[in-house]
């Protein structure tokens, strides 16, 4: 159930693509690109769409709903019969150990995975890189891509449903106490003034509230915002009411359109002249 490998993928012209800043200062040589080639054959030799392995790519989805496309198999794990995953690694340093890849990886968070529950997707090309010919100096790394398989992998009992940051927004805010001043609803990047202006967040964003994780906080997911500029003659043209909102904090008219499918709310806004 192996792929089909690539043969002498790079050649020093289409290895330089990838690698400009190296080449520039270190001058790519075909040692680097002999490397690069004996690599990627190895990698793709020895992936399968059945049995997850060291380097293959995974779409990881926490328990939390947070989202991450391109998180990496990195090693085994310490859990006997587990790999362990790195949710948003830096391009990762490979090697050859046991017929197979070893990898040094930077980056996190890191978790703990049964392959057993990892669902193939398809296969995906993945990002790696070892030291040149000129060996472990700064800029030193020539980076290649080889086809490795693509898994899928979601943490059990998620607390929001099928709500993840892949097409949704997702917000942690504080409701005050009446005692004390301030915004009602706090947020890192969001506040709301009073309830009227928390509810026509929810009303224009689909937005959906869950209890947070103590008291007076809530969990709020809601559509993503785009903001499109037409000419006034364009703007007018589409046949919907206008309505105001406040707009970097001044009261504007705009036509609202949402895409129910990808989770986006547009704001028609009539283009500036100085736009």
């Amino acid at each position: 159930m192996s792929q089909q490998v690539t043969k002498e993928k790079y050649s020093i012209e289409t290895l330089r693509e990838r690698n400009v800043s190296y080449d520039h200062q270190h001058w790519l040589t075909q040692e680097d690109v002999d490397m690069a080639n004996s690599y990627v054959e190895l990698i793709e030799r020895t992936r399968s769409k059945i049995t997850p392995q060291i380097g293959d790519r995974l779409v990881y989805v926490t328990e939390h709903g947070d989202y991450y496309g391109n998180a990496l198999i990195d090693s085994r794990s310490a859990k006997e019969g587990y790999l362990s995953v790195c949710e948003q690694p830096y391009v990762p340093f490979v090697w050859e150990e046991d017929g197979n890849i070893r990898l040094s990886v930077s980056g996190g968070a890191f978790h703990s995975v049964n392959p057993e529950e990892l669902k193939f997707l398809k296969w995906t090309e993945g990002v790696f890189k070892d030291w040149g010919h000129c060996g472990a100096c700064a800029n030193g790394s020539v980076s290649f891509l080889a086809k490795v398989p693509l898994w899928f992998y979601a943490e059990p009992n998620p607390r929001y449903g099928d709500f993840t940051t892949e097409t949704y927004r997702k917000f942690y805010l504080h409701k005050r106490e009446e005692s004390e001043n301030g915004n009602l609803y706090q947020g890192f990047d969001i506040a709301f003034r009073d309830e009227a202006e928390f509810r026509q967040f929810l009303k224009d964003y689909e937005g959906t509230v869950f209890k947070g994780n103590w008291d007076n906080q809530i969990v709020l997911w809601c559509f993503r915002r785009e903001y499109v500029f037409l000419p006034s003659a364009e703007w007018e043209k589409i046949k919907i009411p206008a309505v105001e909102r406040k707009l970097n904090f001044h009261p504007e008219q705009v036509k609202i359109v949402k895409d129910m499918e990808k989770h986006i709310t547009y704001f028609y806004r009539i283009k500036p002249d100085n736009f």
